[in-house]
């Protein structure tokens, strides 16, 4: 297990029940929450596409939860796509809590969920339930096929079959200690490809290894 000073003033009783503490904090935001991040990042990504760079293909979503950023990350590379031919992608979400992942690999969610999204974004990626009580939208079939899940806690050690060019971890981090939140960003940092970029929740200190883009989005260095 990856080791800091940030990390070791936790007691051990107390390192245990963090990542619960992170799942009761958190939120369950709508679809495409603070959109600014997921269009910079679209941004980043036809960027690299219309000057030829290598593509940014392999994406992972850290403390996935209960799945939304890893469908709004995929809602957002799909619309992509649609402007960019060719432009493939893989999505891989990870969560320490097996009961989230069972509902992220469902993909149902509370119909207010899609509220703030565009009549034609609800219609291009979500089913609505054909029982008007249920209250509830459903991803479309080739949505929820471009995203896997997995049981990963955000404290060890991630097993890749290779580096990532973007990790996107907008639902942990700043629930920390800022010097915890560094070292945990900075570890992150290390299963980035070179030139590899980290989209945060928010933004960190001057961290060793990072370059600030904006809209807390950050590049390896």
């Amino acid at each position: 297990m990856y080791k800091s000073s940030a990390e070791n003033t936790f007691c051990p009783g107390l390192r245990l029940e963090l990542p619960y503490l992170v799942d009761a904090l958190a939120k369950d935001h709508g679809f495409l929450h603070d959109a600014q991040q997921f269009d910079f990042l679209a941004e980043i990504v036809a960027d690299s596409c219309r000057h030829g760079e290598p593509p940014l293909a392999s994406f992972l979503v850290a403390g996935c939860d209960r799945g939304i950023d890893a469908y709004s990350l995929c809602i957002t590379l799909l619309e992509e796509a649609r402007k960019l031919p060719g432009l493939e992608f893989s999505i891989l979400g990870t969560d320490f809590l097996p009961a989230n992942l069972n509902q992220a690999m469902r993909g149902v969610y509370p119909s207010n969920t899609v509220r703030h999204l565009a009549p034609a974004l609800v219609k291009r990626y979500f089913l609505r339930s054909r029982n008007t009580r249920d209250d509830l939208v459903r991803l479309r079939p080739g949505v929820r096929s471009r995203v896997n899940f997995r049981c990963q806690d955000i404290f060890e050690s991630f097993s890749l079959r290779e580096p990532m060019d973007v990790i996107v971890c907008r639902q942990v981090l700043h629930h920390f200690h800022p010097a915890l939140t560094a070292a945990l960003a900075g570890r992150l940092r290390r299963y980035l490809a070179p030139g590899g970029i980290l989209v945060l929740g928010e933004r960190l200190p001057r961290t060793a290894g990072l370059r600030h883009l904006g809209h807390a989005v950050y590049q390896a260095v």
